[in-house]
């Protein structure tokens, strides 16, 4: 029944495409790139894949030293701002920002290993068959190898086995991390299942796999619940927003919801080729890679085929790899690293205004921010009023203040770096703000009883950024605040999530916010 919300599209190309991924723009050419990967080689696109058997934008294959021998599953891992593949299926490489190729871990010339001893490091690591990679967007990048889930950490190139990860049945062939809600994907050709990388981490309870949708064993496209689901040959797994899963099961795209049902979106069978890899484009499209039959289109070899979604279910990914390079805005990306040179010159600008005089002007201000002397900061009255009811009455002679009308205004207990960024976004009208000045920022808007839409951005990028770990002390802050919007999403959050939360702090909570902690308790005994 979604079939219709989606457009189809076709990129033909010349090479069967084995992996699909997108890196952020990059100096050299200020876009960002979709990457085609093949069995031998890399084709780099920038700008937008779009129409039927066209480009709009600039293609070329990356001039390798050597050649490749069955590169596939790329995916893009922000802390070395590299694109991580899979060559020969036993060695994992790396592809830079100057579109240099190196080795990272395995050897792709060297007997497999399925022992103890392949645990080691870069190429003294041993791999038996890898079919996915899934960055955690922290410098981890976990492995689907053979019948076993692996980790990588990046900066030190260590590989590592997770205990308690090998499936009852099959071996793994696909994997994807949810970066919002911390949530590590694996499937078989047909089941899906949660990792808990905690457990698998070594607590040896023989519970780090949660079978949520299909069966080991049963086939079928029976679309339900994790106690009704079938899939029949699941070939790739990608991580959406919201908690979803797109699952390529055969010749269909499937979706599973945040609450486990399964349901089928399209057919996406494009005879002559198979489905065989998702890929998310720059511009935010699903794309899907076909591969494994040779036909011929006006003179030339045409193996494969890369058909373009266009995406109308908010498909959005959530994954690491994807998040840093989608251009198409939706509610649920995160767009604020990708703010304007513009914003961030400005940003500097009011911040340097301390060493400029106010002279006499009526329309300038002097903001003291901060404690002791506090930074200096110079704004117009009137861009003040505009996004802030707290300065519009602090500023207006007859608004009832004790300072009303004063021609300098001392912000006490606020963050001045925080600050800065609201009074960018009071000129710009465009919101940023660094992951660490989130907490202070959404208290402050609140203070100056800034525009609504500014205080939602602000939560919901606080809200993305929650995990198991840290949910029941963001809720403590949230209500010690008085953000009861962010109270309230937390709380359904922590609901949502209560198989993966850490109640270690639930005490405190309870201590400072007891009829909090009992609404709480309430909603976790009645949940399903």
């Amino acid at each position: 029944m979604f079939s219709a919300m989606f457009a189809r599209r076709e990129l033909s190309i010349i090479y069967p495409v084995t992996g699909i991924a997108a890196r952020p723009s990059s100096a050299a050419w200020g876009e960002p790139e979709a990457l085609l990967f093949y069995d031998h080689g890399i084709r780099v696109i920038v700008g937008c894949i779009d129409g039927i058997n066209g480009v709009d934008g600039t293609k070329s294959d990356l001039p390798l030293p050597a050649p490749l021998s069955n590169a596939r599953c790329p995916a893009y891992e922000p802390t070395s701002d590299c694109v991580l593949f899979a060559d020969h299926d036993a060695a994992i490489l790396q592809l830079d920002r100057s579109n240099t190729v190196s080795l990272v871990a395995g050897n792709q010339f060297t007997v497999r290993s399925g022992d103890a001893n392949s645990d080691r490091r870069g190429m003294d690591a041993r791999f038996l068959k890898i079919a996915a990679l899934a960055p955690d967007g922290q410098g981890s990048v976990y492995i689907a190898d053979s019948d076993r889930i692996r980790k990588l950490d990046v900066a030190s190139r260590q590989v590592t086995t997770l205990p308690i990860t090998t499936p009852p049945s099959g071996t793994w062939v696909g994997l994807s991390y949810d970066a919002a809600a911390g949530v590590l994907w694996a499937a078989t050709d047909r089941a899906v299942c949660v990792v808990d990388v905690i457990a698998a981490g070594g607590d040896g309870d023989g519970r780090s796999l949660r079978l949520v949708g299909g069966d080991w064993q049963a086939t079928g496209f029976v679309d339900g619940d994790d106690r009704t689901s079938c899939f029949t040959r699941i070939v790739a797994i990608m991580a959406c927003a919201d908690r979803r899963l797109l699952v390529l099961d055969d010749t269909k795209l499937r979706l599973m919801g945040a609450n486990n049902l399964v349901n089928t979106v399209m057919d996406v069978q494009q005879p002559p080729g198979v489905p065989h890899c998702l890929g998310i484009l720059p511009q935010g499209d699903l794309a899907v890679g076909y591969g494994g039959f040779d036909v011929i289109y006006n003179g030339f070899r045409q193996s494969d085929r890369v058909k373009v979604i266009r995406d109308d279910l908010r498909l959005a990914p959530s994954s690491p790899q994807f998040s840093a390079c989608i251009a198409a805005a939706t509610s649920s990306q995160r767009q604020r690293q990708q703010h304007s040179p513009a914003l961030v010159e400005l940003h500097k600008v009011l911040t340097a205004q301390s060493a400029s005089p106010a002279g006499d002007l009526d329309s300038v201000i002097t903001l003291r921010v901060g404690g002791g002397g506090g930074r200096v900061f110079l704004a117009h009255r009137s861009v003040l009023a505009a996004r802030s009811e707290y300065f519009r009455r602090l500023l207006d002679p007859a608004g009832g203040f004790a300072d009303s009308g004063e021609a300098e205004v001392s912000l006490q207990d606020t963050d001045p770096e925080a600050f800065s960024w609201l009074l960018a976004y009071m000129y710009t009208g465009e919101l940023h703000m660094p992951d660490e000045l989130l907490r202070p920022a959404a208290e402050l808007a609140g203070r100056l009883l800034m525009p609504a839409e500014c205080g939602v951005q602000l939560q919901a990028w606080l809200l993305e950024a929650v995990t198991p770990g840290s949910v029941v002390s963001e809720l403590i802050w949230a209500a010690q605040h008085d953000i009861t919007d962010l109270v309230a999403r937390l709380q359904e959050w922590l609901v949502r999530n209560r198989k993966m939360v850490a109640f270690d702090k639930l005490a405190e909570l309870g201590a400072r916010f007891p009829d909090l902690a009992a609404s709480l308790v309430r909603e976790l005994a009645t949940a399903p």
